[in-house]
């Protein structure tokens, strides 16, 4: 069994290796539940471990530059799956705004900092973490997640001209993301730290915890998913096994995300679905499901042969279908559906806010 503490040792040990290729690092802290759990509780087989590594630099999007030096990666080290990811120092330049950061503020209210040389994530923390807990930081957010979860036409939002997004799947993983950042809104409110592949799960936590469940019922018939048996999700997961088994077999053109599908990364993304699935959060799963296997077809569409692309092609519509979004026209309607809760949103996500003893400040 690997423990918490050696899956934060393995991460160290990955960064004292890499320091020397990256002149212009800064520092690095862990994020996501390795920062958080306990070291002596055992490291979760569907759990990668998140370092945030600042560089003083730009770093570009993997849009354009999905194998770029700063791309982000998934990295399988010791037996423990790294994601590190790179971001410019700058956004740290003020306390201020990283505490109206939705993403940034909860990892430095109480950082694991791996590496400091400067001594510039250790002066942040001090100031954010005082703070983090008075109700204009939280308000700002809260107001953050809620811009960020307007939603976007998710064929529009896919550029025509970009290589590694010209696979004609890709508008999913828009669709994907914008239901995926209302559940993530509901953990800003709820003062909850981020997760991606488990957000839907614990923004239930948090809507039942306020009395509010039948908004986590609406996330998912956003999502699609919310009259999905477990049976059916199984047999989609099946399939999208397979399909991630193909791509990683055929990979060999850049798409973005792609890091999610790799040698390195298999084991984990199946765990991360079967760890739901087992835990009865099956309808929530479905999200994490969704994202690989488009990701997955992504790189099918690029590199794979016909057959090969025809017969994947079969099984992603299946699971598209059973999502109510396989073609344009639906996806477009799901995003309507999605405006029209954005009110809903916003007075559940305001009032959980409220319920927390929150400093005046």
């Amino acid at each position: 069994m690997t423990t918490t503490r050696e899956a934060r040792l393995a991460a160290e040990a990955w960064l004292r290796d890499e320091v020397p290729h990256y002149p212009e690092l800064i520092g690095a802290v862990l994020a996501g539940s390795t920062s958080r759990r306990d070291p002596s509780e055992p490291h979760p087989p569907s759990s990668d471990v998140d370092l945030f590594l600042f560089v003083d630099s730009e770093v570009p999007s993997d849009r354009h530059h999905p194998r770029g030096r700063y791309a982000p990666r998934k990295i399988l080290f010791r037996g423990i799956v790294l994601e590190p990811s790179f971001h410019p120092t700058r956004r740290l330049s003020d306390p201020a705004a990283v505490l109206g950061d939705c993403y940034l503020a909860p990892i430095f209210a109480d950082p694991c900092i791996l590496a400091d040389p400067q001594g510039v994530l250790r002066a942040l923390a001090a100031a954010v973490k005082p703070e983090y807990r008075w109700r204009s930081h939280a308000l700002r957010r809260l107001s953050h997640a809620l811009e960020m979860a307007v939603p976007v036409d998710p064929v529009a939002a896919i550029p025509a001209d970009i290589p590694a997004l010209r696979a004609p799947c890709w508008p999913v993983v828009a669709h994907a993301f914008g239901v995926m950042r209302l559940a993530f809104t509901v953990l800003v409110a709820g003062l909850r730290f981020p997760t991606i592949r488990r957000s839907f799960a614990v923004a239930r936590e948090v809507l039942r915890d306020a009395g509010r469940e039948h908004v986590a019922g609406e996330l998912l018939r956003l999502l699609g998913s919310f009259r999905l048996s477990r049976t059916v999700v199984r047999t989609l997961a099946d399939e999208a096994s397979h399909g991630y088994d193909l791509a990683v077999a055929t990979h060999r053109t850049p798409v973005v995300l792609d890091w999610n599908v790799s040698p390195d990364a298999r084991e984990l993304e199946r765990a991360a679905v079967q760890q739901l699935i087992d835990e009865g959060h099956h309808r929530e799963a479905v999200f994490q499901l969704l994202l690989v296997r488009t990701i997955a077809q992504g790189i099918l569409e690029n590199d794979a042969d016909v057959a090969t692309r025809t017969c994947a092609r079969l099984g992603y519509q299946r699971l598209l279908h059973a999502l109510g979004i396989d073609d344009h026209a639906k996806l477009r309607a799901r995003t309507a559906d999605i405006q029209a809760f954005m009110p809903t949103l916003r007075e559940t996500c305001e009032t959980i806010l409220a319920r927390h003893i929150l400093h005046s400040g």
